[in-house]
């Protein structure tokens, strides 16, 4: 099997709780190519919540969108074993308990166990995602049984791919700073020709789903790296496999709301 099998492989495990073979090719080279299907990563997952929903509505066209939003939620977070989650609640927990410090913010993303920080921004960044389900699903839920698809396709499909791939954007311009992290390997696929391909796909699916407002979404999306970017370098000179987890989730709620809105 050639290196891009391995690696689209290696992307789901790593990603997804999802089932996958036995990877019998694990290495520096896989890794950094498994970058590539990031954004692949964010569809399957779209396609996911878009399945849910529709098999939802199948089954009860007058089913309740609070009760449909905190099922899709809940497969939001499953899809990837709350992964990205994790990585937020490690993020917020060092930059608070960590006074500025560098040294003492790594070592505190390396605690297992999650402070009081870590979880309050947990349970924030989860409400704003579910409410921003809901409000989705109240907008693309026309009268007649006639639905908004598009603007379904940007919330649930969009975002996880925008999301996911702006970790070989942050990767090529942003330093890592552990010698032997989760993300060490990748940073070799984080090359010019993987961001360019990937951010112009991202620009065309944005202006295909969401038309005039794409120009917005793409200028919001831009405006939340640069400042996660930013945050980064001045705390840490650079970046974590933590901090890549929590700019997906701060970049997934974010964008969330925004389309919703």
């Amino acid at each position: 099997m050639n290196l891009h099998w391995w690696a689209f492989w290696y992307a789901m495990a790593f990603l997804t709780r999802l089932p996958t073979p036995y990877l019998k090719r694990v290495d520096d080279a896989v890794a950094a190519r498994s970058l590539v299907f990031y954004p692949l990563i964010g569809c399957l997952l779209g396609l996911s919540l878009l399945a849910f929903t529709a098999a939802g509505f199948f089954y009860n066209p007058q089913v309740s969108l609070l009760l449909l939003a905190a099922l899709l939620l809940s497969i939001w977070v499953a899809f990837s074993g709350a992964l990205h989650l994790d990585g937020l609640a490690d993020s917020a927990d060092a930059w608070v308990g960590g006074l500025g410090n560098k040294e003492r913010t790594l070592a505190i993303m390396k605690d297992p166990q999650s402070g009081p920080m870590g979880v309050t921004v947990v349970v924030v960044v989860l409400l704003v995602k579910f409410a921003a389900i809901y409000a989705l699903l109240d907008k693309a839920s026309g009268v007649n049984g006639s639905w908004n698809i598009w603007l379904l396709l940007a919330g649930f499909m969009l975002v996880p791919m925008l999301a996911r791939g702006s970790v070989p954007g942050l990767l090529a311009t942003t330093p890592y700073v552990r010698k032997k992290g989760l993300a060490s390997a990748l940073v070799a696929g984080a090359t010019p020709l993987v961001v360019g391909i990937t951010g112009t796909l991202l620009a065309l699916l944005a202006g295909v789903f969401l038309q005039t407002q794409a120009l917005f979404i793409l200028a919001l999306w831009l405006t939340i790296l640069m400042m996660a970017r930013a945050a980064m370098i001045k705390r840490l000179g650079g970046c974590t496999g933590d901090t890549l987890g929590a700019t997906i989730e701060i970049q997934e709620a974010l964008l969330l709301a925004a389309i919703a809105l």
